[in-house]
């Protein structure tokens, strides 16, 4: 999902691409279940969730998506308080999207589809072999399903090709890591559980059975499950768990001797932890489970890396359109990897699976106490390296109030509440003003001239704007194309200083600098 995402992306940003799978087919595994509030709002950028909210409104055939449950089998299974966190999603930062149920065995053809619709050339069936950086370039070899080769010359290759990664390993980038806290076998399967159920519903139901341990998961809530099952690698591979014991297992979790199951999937997976030391090495830059990967307690790896995208691409079309210089791409390491350290470790705290859900038992305070909640970790971080004037700051901020760094506020700008100020961010920098904006749009035309970079100015209600952001009357917010704050002017941005804010920022002087052969693809 996020090379697809990746591919939209660059669609938007006017970058022509071509996104290469080796596998003919997606995977039917569901995997990632939700697609976070700020991937919502990355996906609303880009004109594409309208039709992911369409697919996530069929992803539950009856009931809801929540709640967590443990027993010794579904059976006998009961449900955790999960009052504390209720309370903290309802308390959640003010956005024009919602955290969408949208299983990424349902999300990934919808973004394909997208792609496709808007001229994408997407090669499925098709593998990287090899590659060379010659330093202006990428030669990417390519070898379709009959065996024929081709080579593919493009200004940057960016990897999305999971964990395993072909081409970090190519690269010799290597990384932090620690070792998985369990061993999994993922079994996707079809099996009625409504009467078993009872017309209740969870998301997440752990298994403590005499015979068998690990997870029920959720797909449709009615006869789509995944059960992931504990095993012992040193005794044991997939190659162990054949159709016939993985539906005897099936039969162990739910409670239900005689239970019709029908499998689908299986694989195997592990809740180790990597991250790698650089995501990037010339023009080669490692994106989503290429760069990071972890347990998926939270939900945060997948839409991590979606993130992940959305700060890299308006950077890679920014140097190749010269509006920036090439200075600019060190940021993507520098801003995105804490990322990924901050989510590796909340998820490593979701081990346990009461303090996953944040309930207190005897032995998880320190565990509780070291926990952050979705909004910090996905929303409510802040970039250092983007803010041009102020000091080191923390990673996370309390409210998102237009600090440098940090994602910009949202506020309805309309009466019937369908327009953001998110909606105003990209594919250009813009100006975001409280009141009066004429001398602000007189710089920012200058600023264009100058600099080469779009730029359009939007002047807000003064007394809402100053009030969600504490900028006074006639100032403004500069934010970048990914809706991040880059300056603003009580904090050293002045129409006299927007100009060489912005070479600041971007590195880079005038579109004069720029050499005249037009650039090639991008490659994904």
């Amino acid at each position: 999902m996020v090379g697809l995402s990746a591919a939209l992306l660059l669609e938007y940003h006017s970058v022509p691409y071509v996104l290469v799978e080796r596998r003919s087919a997606m995977s039917v595994l569901p995997r990632s279940r939700g697609v976070h509030t700020r991937s919502a709002e990355i996906f609303r950028q880009i004109g594409a969730l309208p039709r992911l909210e369409q697919v996530a409104a069929t992803a539950l055939v009856k009931g809801h998506f929540g709640g967590a449950w443990q027993g010794s089998a579904l059976t006998d299974a009961q449900p955790l308080d999960l009052s504390r966190v209720v309370a903290a999603m309802a308390a959640g930062d003010p956005s024009p999207s919602n955290f969408l149920f949208l299983p990424q065995v349902l999300l990934e053809p919808v973004l394909a589809d997208l792609a496709r619709d808007r001229g994408g050339d997407l090669r499925f069936g098709v593998e990287l072999t090899e590659f060379h950086d010659d330093g202006d370039s990428v030669a990417a070899t390519l070898r379709d399903a009959d065996g024929a080769s081709t080579t593919l010359r493009a200004d940057y290759l960016i990897a999305a090709d999971g964990a395993g990664s072909t081409v970090r390993r190519a690269l010799g980038i290597g990384g932090w890591e620690l070792p998985p806290t369990q061993h999994l076998i993922n079994v996707f399967a079809r099996t009625d559980l409504t009467g078993i159920l009872r017309g209740q519903s969870f998301s997440q139901c752990e298994i403590n059975g005499e015979r068998v341990r690990g997870l029920v998961l959720s797909k449709n809530n009615t006869d789509e499950w995944s059960f992931h099952i504990e095993y012992d690698p040193d005794a044991e591979t997939l190659a162990d768990y054949p159709v016939s014991r993985c539906v005897e297992l099936i039969r162990e979790m739910v409670g239900v001797p005689e239970l019709e199951v029908e499998l689908l999937a299986r694989s195997a997976w592990d809740t180790g932890v990597f991250v790698a030391d650089d995501y990037r090495r010339g023009r080669v830059f490692l994106v989503g489970d290429a760069a990071h990967r972890h347990a998926p307690w939270g939900g945060f790896n997948g839409n991590t890396g979606i993130a992940d995208a959305h700060n890299l691409i308006w950077k890679l079309a920014a140097v190749r359109s010269g509006a920036a210089g090439p200075a600019l791409l060190d940021s993507y390491v520098a801003e995105r990897r804490p990322r990924a350290l901050v989510a590796a470790e909340q998820a490593r705290l979701g081990t346990d699976f009461r303090t996953r859900y944040g309930i207190e038992t005897p032995y998880n305070a320190a565990d509780l106490a070291a926990r952050l909640d979705g909004g910090d970790v996905m929303g409510r971080y802040r970039y250092s390296s983007t803010a041009v004037s102020d000091a080191p700051a923390p990673l996370h901020v309390d409210d998102l109030k237009g600090q440098n760094g940090t994602r910009v506020p949202h506020l309805w700008i309309d009466a019937a509440e369908t327009a953001s100020t998110l909606d105003l961010c990209g594919p250009g920098f813009a100006l975001l003003v409280a009141g009066t904006s004429a001398a602000w749009r007189d710089a920012a035309a200058q600023a264009e001239r100058d600099t080469g970079t779009d730029l359009a100015v939007h002047a807000l209600p003064q007394a809402e704007w100053s009030a969600r952001t504490e900028v006074p009357s006639g100032g403004a917010l500069l934010v970048r194309p990914d809706m991040h704050v880059a300056a603003r002017s009580d904090t050293g941005l002045t129409p006299a200083t927007l100009t060489e804010t912005l070479r600041a920022i971007t590195g880079r002087g005038a579109k004069a600098d720029v050499a005249e052969d037009a650039p090639m693809q991008s490659a994904v």
